[in-house]
């Protein structure tokens, strides 16, 4: 309950409780909060203090207000700077969400074209296929797909599932990748990944492309991440 005693005025504290309810996921990105006439009934204040308090949230980008619709929480996007290579983990980590994937495929396939061409390989060699929803705090945001060389093979006995690649190999195998090519465009779900990811088909997703080597620069490993297209933020 708000404080009538306090200095501050009571559309400053209902502001200040609702921000932490949405920073704590009490709401939870995109989703509805309740409505202006519930919210006054929740904490005894007047609809005038719940408005006051909901607009400062929405100069603040915390919540959009549809006529008609009612107040949502903003979809909050990450953050990633596409320069470095930084796992799909440390991605999360440092938007303050929890990191877990979910596998769909950890296989031996034949060798594609892309293959042969991207990681030097030879016709008739055969390549590692790692694929998994990533998901952020449980939402879905990302397929991603990684294919390396057969000598990765170990990674076959290993759970994928919640884990970060980069940190397995580094730690239990003392693999590194360093950059590479680096590709990204515009891409849009199929039916499949629309079902992985829970939105609709044809819905804009940003397609990375890249490659990246050993120590050497013998290129190891090449991925595509499929992230949902409104729910990152690039930069250098």
């Amino acid at each position: 309950m708000l404080n009538e005693n306090d200095a501050s005025p009571l559309y400053q504290q209902l502001t200040v409780q609702l921000r932490a309810d949405i920073q704590n996921g009490k709401y939870r990105s995109g989703e509805k909060i309740p409505t202006e006439l519930a919210l006054s009934k929740i904490y005894k204040v007047s609809r005038a203090t719940v408005r006051s308090a909901l607009d400062q949230l929405a100069q603040e980008k915390l919540v959009t207000r549809k006529q008609g619709k009612g107040t949502f929480v903003a979809t909050q996007k990450f953050n990633r700077n596409i320069a470095i290579n930084t796992s799909f983990s440390e991605v999360c980590a440092a938007n303050g969400k929890e990191p877990g994937a979910r596998v769909l495929k950890c296989m031996i396939e034949p060798a594609n074209a892309e293959d042969i061409r991207d990681l030097k390989l030879k016709e008739g060699d055969s390549v590692i296929v790692l694929e998994r929803i990533r998901y952020a705090s449980g939402v879905p945001v990302s397929v991603e797909s990684s294919r390396m060389p057969e000598q990765f093979s170990f990674l076959l006995q290993e759970n994928m599932n919640d884990a970060s690649l980069i940190k397995v190999l580094k730690e239990k195998y003392s693999v590194v990748f360093y950059p590479g090519s680096k590709e990204i465009e515009l891409a849009f779900a199929t039916h499949e990944i629309a079902k992985y990811l829970g939105i609709r088909q044809g819905y804009p997703l940003i397609s990375i492309a890249s490659v990246s080597c050993d120590s050497t620069g013998r290129p190891i490993h090449r991925s595509q991440q499929l992230v949902v297209g409104d729910k990152f933020k690039f930069y250098i």
